[in-house]
């Protein structure tokens, strides 16, 4: 099924790049991550499987240390969080590395 090969997610560097990742219609998942984070390391393999599961769904990226103010407006305290939007609006988000927790949130709001 798999050809092995896997989609780099986008990763956001800036406040701008966030602002115009989270307008598109339809879902949209950021996660924060940080270079330390195993969690983030560990999770990263079910992230790119939810890729693949749901094309119409924009993934992205993005360092906490590294856009401090992306991890502001978010309210992100913790590594990994997932923030998933919709239409432009932010609905909930999932702490740490719980993929079924994630793909859950994903299909309730597809």
């Amino acid at each position: 099924m798999s050809s092995g090969l896997t989609t780099q997610i986008p990763v956001l560097d800036s406040k701008p790049a966030y602002l115009k990742a989270v307008m598109y219609e339809g879902v949209t998942v950021l996660e924060g991550t940080a270079s330390w984070c195993s969690q983030c390391k560990a999770i990263a393999p079910e992230v790119q499987k939810m890729v693949s599961e749901f094309p119409g769904v924009h993934f992205y990226t993005y360092d906490v240390e590294e856009t401090p103010d992306i991890a502001q407006e978010l309210g992100v305290s913790q590594m990994p969080t997932f923030s998933i939007f919709k239409d432009g609006d932010v609905q909930e988000g999932v702490t740490g590395a719980k993929a079924k927790e994630l793909r859950k949130a994903i299909q309730e709001n597809l």
